[in-house]
């Protein structure tokens, strides 16, 4: 805490800038609803048509922490004006009254350090919460100091740290209970026991019923045994004779709690159901819900959003407005995501479905202007674009990208005159008659007047570094981007020397300009990693599939054949969850049955063999399927010629290399192929050199630092396609300096060239065809190490469990069997949790997470990890650094619950949230992360569901993708099985506990032994 509160100090510590802007708020009187508690202040704060909320804490002198819905605060985290002016509304409120509650007593003289406190309260503290007003006595305790009470130190500042007696008021003992929570010695007057104020919010309220009546909802819940309705600051909470504990929800509104007040105080509520829908996700936050009732069969669906782009300006600078259309609502300026929208959600009573607004696809359009060149200026819907260049690239190509999309431009009068004056010259590719199997194409200019422009004189202004030239009227041509960072390049790479003659190519240049032809006609609209011009569907299907794909995995299963067949290789980059594996397996069945000789070979991970061989067993189980992997393969060689498919790992394929050199493949496949991405690896020159009559590379993120690892996989799907790698880096690899135009321009050219060996779609492209919530078990093989410390410890526990059970009898050896169960599911995670440390490969499902959250990073996406071992999430952590973007991790230790919540939804990139099952499973909103993991799944699958919907509820507007990470021939592979076996001991154990306790002893016994 810093020692006095004044203008200069927030002056030096918040910058020039920041403070004359917020002081220039606060003096004008916009600065309002302000509210201080200890050392964190919030308030409001309107400006223009938008109001936002900052909060801001005072940790230290120079340590102050703000969260703020402005455009800087969101982009960089940085102390904003509006952090400024609430923190000068608090120095003025803190000159003019005394620090938070009121001293009765105060000690002879001041402690330097941190005092051991006991903190006794009245027997009557719950009336007093419900009052409020709160009576706080601190007495001198034995013993160090804990940081509980270093907290509380800090809360109460030097002034106060003599103080053994507090009288807090509502608007400051929020603050008091954040400094006490997990305090070991609190105590009630006259009480037998020690009150605990838990730092966790507490599980949801066991919701009975929930039903809509005449426009109004009831809600009725299970009662909390003795325990009242109180305010822990912003956020509800109850108070029983020996715990105060919040409620899992973040900030609602005075309304909603005042509806919560009743619904705990008489166990029930009726509520109109337009004050309802407005805090649905707070509702959903607070309630357990069942599968049945309103509330649970509820569906939640994003409404695609319109925006409206209004401009106006000159050459020089130009302002605009966006605004944002749901359907049946008027356009409104966009509000940021965590202020209401008027008129969402609303309801669907016919479809039985809350609608919603789609904040990804808002942050997208904000993001789209920004990409373009404007700067925000206010609020999240005022934005700038100034530079001449940038203009001209906003009339040329900025404005055409937009448009056709969900956007309406309204430009005004002033620049639609100036616009009229300036035509925009673009290229057009158009398909012309030809025999044989090349086809021919004609390359043209016209410009937006109608007037054709020769090649010659394009080519003349390009040379010059030119983009314009003089209309015979006065007025302006003006070329577009695509002019001269992609069609010139992209026809000097392809070898078409004359752009005014039509040009024959074949086979994959031929589908890179029928490409350019849709990209030049719809620009930015077009996905070039979606091209089916050449696949037929009719009466398409894959015979022995054991499986019904969906529409876009057939589409993509036939796009792999016909692209194997004519090109001889492709890339399948389809997103996480989208199953490029199934379609994999469907394509070696159809190569299979369209004859050939040979089999297949897939080449994998370690980690992932045992998947492979599952997932075929389960889907092609008439494919002869041949594992080549572990010490004893060498037996099994003489088997390869009857199999079907071989599958074996990277390592052991670099080990097996002569054996496969005396072969031909029908079809190889290599599984997460950004392993090739270094030509130079020992894996990559492997695959390089076997002989297939197709290549076939699997990987959702084909590039992750720079253009040549695209490069690396096209030496095993296309080798040459892209020329040596000293060319390939001069045409697609910039200098660090090159502006951000000529790189987009680069990069779009290098998606051209490769797009007729790469599909790639995302879950929000095929979103129709998929359910709301991806659930994928994976299922690992134990590294050999990781096997033999597994068997050795469960075998010389099941001993000294027989030991015991003749020395002692049942209920020790139930204790020392679970246990036992304890320490093998450890193993399964990670060794190092028993503090036992072997090879490399000692942690087979950390390395397949790291595997994940590489994909995630390199698509920029978020991703939540939960574990029920805190320790594992910190071994995690430590190992990640900074290698998969902005790491957060939440446990029983965190403090700054809110704040780590809102900065993992506000940052920019891919983030990974590590959070402990317990401490975070419920009461927190992550929909900015679409993929959860979860590391160790146990007993209960009600738990794992709650921490699911962490992410899967109002605001996520993408497929979320679950992953259950689980290891074979293990006591995780026996729970799920004995899960499926006894249903009805399961529902009995879901209503939470982290022990079977419902299990017979046969049971968990049964889960130990092999």
């Amino acid at each position: 805490m810093t020692k006095e509160w004044t203008e200069e100090w927030v002056r030096g510590a918040t910058g020039w800038k920041p403070f004359k802007e917020g002081k220039a708020l606060h003096d004008n009187g916009q600065v309002t609803a302000f509210k201080l508690g200890g050392n964190a202040c919030q308030a409001a704060i309107k400006e223009g048509r938008q109001t936002l909320r900052p909060t801001v804490k005072v940790l230290g002198p120079a340590d102050i922490q703000a969260q703020c819905g402005c455009i800087e605060n969101r982009s960089t985290g940085a102390i904003c004006s509006h952090a400024v002016a609430v923190l000068l509304a608090a120095v003025a409120a803190r000159n003019s009254r005394s620090e938070p509650g009121s001293v009765s007593q105060a000690p002879s003289k001041t402690r330097s350090e941190p005092a051991a406190w006991t903190i006794r309260l009245s027997s009557r503290f719950r009336d007093e919460l419900s009052a409020g007003r709160l009576a706080v006595r601190l007495l001198p305790a034995q013993g160090p100091p804990t940081d509980a009470d270093k907290r509380l130190a800090q809360w109460l500042g030097p002034s106060g740290a003599t103080r053994n007696s507090l009288l807090l008021t509502e608007e400051d003992w929020g603050a008091f209970l954040d400094a006490v929570a997990g305090h070991p010695r609190i105590e009630v007057e006259g009480g037998s026991q020690a009150l605990v104020i838990e730092p966790d919010p507490g599980p949801p309220l066991r919701l009975r019923d929930s039903r809509l009546e005449k426009g109004a909802l009831h809600l009725s819940i299970e009662q909390p045994s003795a325990a009242v309705f109180v305010s822990w600051g912003t956020t509800p909470a109850l108070a029983g004779p020996d715990f105060i504990r919040r409620l899992p929800v973040i900030s609602p509104d005075s309304r909603w709690i005042s509806h919560v007040r009743e619904l705990i105080s008489h166990g029930s509520v009726k509520l109109p159901i337009d004050e309802a829908l407005p805090a649905l996700d707070a509702w959903l936050d607070l309630l357990e819900t069942p599968r049945s009732g309103w509330l649970g069969e509820l569906c939640l669906q994003t409404l695609p959003p319109q925006f409206v782009f209004e401009f106006e300006g000159t050459l020089d600078a130009i302002d605009g407005t966006l605004k944002v259309a749901y359907p049946g609502l008027a356009p409104v300026a966009l509000p940021p995501a965590d202020q209401p929208l008027p008129g969402l959600p609303r309801l669907d009573t016919q479809q039985h479905r809350a609608l919603t607004r789609h904040p990804e696809a808002e942050r997208q359009a904000v993001n789209q202007l920004l990409w373009l060149g404007f700067e925000a200026t206010g609020g999240n819907d005022r934005f700038k674009l100034k530079d001449r260049a940038r203009i001209l690239d906003w009339i040329s190509d900025g404005i055409r990208s937009l448009e056709g999309q969900a956007w309406t431009l309204r430009p005004g009068t002033r620049f639609q005159q100036i616009a009229s004056k300036i035509s925009v010259v673009r290229p057009k590719i158009r398909s012309r008659p030809a025999q044989g199997i090349a086809k021919a194409f004609k390359l043209s200019f016209t410009a937006t007047d109608g007037n054709a422009i020769s090649s010659a004189e394009v080519r003349r202004i390009l040379r010059g570094s030119q983009r314009a030239f003089k209309r015979p009227d006065g007025g302006a041509y003006l070329l577009s981007r695509t002019c001269g960072e992609m069609v010139e390049p992209l026809m000097e790479d392809l070898g078409v020397g004359r752009f005014d003659e039509p040009f024959r190519v074949r086979q994959a240049s031929a589908i890179v300009f029928e490409n350019l032809s849709k990209f030049l006609a719809k620009s930015l609209e077009c996905n070039l990693f979606q091209s089916f011009s050449s696949v037929d569907l009719n009466n398409w299907h894959v015979r022995g599939l054991e499986a019904k794909l969906r529409d876009y995995q057939r589409k993509g299963v036939a796009w792999l054949y016909a692209r194997l067949t004519e090109l001889g290789g492709a890339l399948l980059a389809d997103e996480m969850g989208l199953g490029k594996t199934i379609q994999t397996i469907a394509s070696i069945i159809y190569f299979k049955d369209k004859g050939g000789e040979g089999p297949s070979l897939v080449a994998v991970p370690a980690s992932l063999v045992g998947n492979w061989q599952i997932e075929i067993a389960r889907f092609a189980p008439k494919l002869r399927c041949l594992v080549l992997h572990g010490a004893d393969r060498d037996r099994l060689r003489d088997q390869v010629g009857k199999s079907d498919v071989i599958v074996t790992s990277y390592g052991t394929l670099v080990r097996d290399l002569a054996f496969h050199l005396q072969r031909e493949y029908r079809l190889i496949v290599a599984d997460e192929a950004s392993l090739l991405r270094n030509a130079e690896t020992d894996n990559a020159k492997a695959l390089f050199k076997l002989r297939a009559r197709a290549r076939l590379a699997l990987t959702g993120t084909p590039i992750e630092n720079r253009p040549r690892d695209l490069w690396s996989l096209f030496q095993f799907i296309a080798p040459g396609y892209l020329g040596g790698l000293p060319q390939f880096c001069q045409r697609y690899e910039l200098p660090m300096d090159a502006g951000e135009a000529a790189v987009r321009g680069v990069l779009q050219r290098l998606q051209l060239r490769v797009s007729p060996f790469i599909l790639r779609r995302t879950k929000e492209e095929v979103a129709k065809d998929l359910p709301e919530k991806l659930q994928i078990d994976e299922w690992l093989a134990l590294a050999p190490s990781q096997a033999r410390l597994y068997a050795s410890l469960s075998q010389s526990g099941l001993e000294e469990i027989e030991r015991i059970r003749e020395r002692e009898g049942k209920d020790f050896w139930r204790m020392h069997l679970l246990t036992l169960l304890l320490r093998l599911r450890q193993i399964c995670v990670d060794p190092g949790l028993l503090n036992v440390e072997t090879d490399g490969q000692a942690a087979i499902k950390i390395d397949r997470l790291f595997e994940i959250l590489q994909e995630q990073k390199e698509n920029g996406l978020k991703t939540l990890v939960f574990s029920q071992f805190v320790e594992n999430l910190r071994r995690i952590e430590k190992r990640m650094e900074k290698r998969y973007g902005t790491v957060f991790r939440l446990d029983g230790s965190t403090r700054n619950r809110f704040e780590l919540v809102q900065n993992f939804q506000q940052c920019t990139g891919p983030a990974v949230f590590l959070i402990s099952l317990k401490a975070g499973g419920y009461g927190l909103n992550l929909t900015a992360a679409n993929t959860v993991v979860h590391m160790d799944p146990w007993w209960n699958p009600a738990a794992e569901a709650q921490a699911t919907d962490r992410a899967h509820r109002i605001g996520q507007a993408r497929p979320v993708t679950v992953y259950r990470l689980l290891t074979r021939d293990t006591v995780e592979e026996r729970v799920h099985l004995m899960q499926r076996q006894k249903r009805t001991i399961i529902e009995a154990l879901t209503g939470g506990g982290d022990q079977p306790a419902n299990w017979t002893m046969d049971d968990l016994e049964s889960l130990v032994r092999t």
